[in-house]
């Protein structure tokens, strides 16, 4: 499970100007760290998903992802933007936090159902919203995460 969300996945001082730019960004990374060998299928896999349904929640968080033959193993990237972006979120908020939850499309169980269930059900908690807007260390809110929604 702790490879599931990397110290390194985790950004806390992003300043993106637009959605398009945090999922390029995330595309990006997924690349250079080996969990898909090519970022515009990828990004063009997250936007297909968020044509279909807006991945915006509330209270600031959304969480976008991707089930698809362009990725290589279960991954999870938090990033943390400066200033809100649109994202057309179900609470018609601004988004400043998001999980992206990268899965193949061969994977045992529908894991990715599941982290997103478990993400959506903590999201509802007043504690764990605060602690991942909050918190400024990567390696501690790396631990918080992998022990709350494991």
């Amino acid at each position: 499970m702790n490879e599931l969300i990397e110290s390194r996945g985790i950004f806390l001082d992003c300043d993106f100007g637009s959605k398009e730019e945090m999922l390029s960004f995330i595309a990006g990374k997924a690349e250079e760290f080996g969990i898909t060998g090519s970022r515009e299928a990828l990004l063009q896999d997250l936007k297909n998903r968020e044509a279909e349904f807006s991945t915006g929640l509330s209270e600031g968080f959304a969480i976008p992802h991707a089930r698809t033959d362009n990725v290589k193993r279960v991954s999870v990237f938090f990033l943390r933007n400066r200033r809100p972006l649109e994202w057309e979120a179900l609470d018609g908020q601004d988004v400043t936090c998001l999980f992206a939850l990268l899965v193949p499309e061969k994977n045992e169980g529908n894991i990715h159902l599941q982290m997103i269930s478990s993400l959506a059900t903590n999201l509802m908690e007043e504690d764990f919203c605060r602690t991942v807007k909050e918190c400024r260390d990567e390696k501690v809110l790396q631990s918080f995460i992998l022990h709350t929604i494991a």
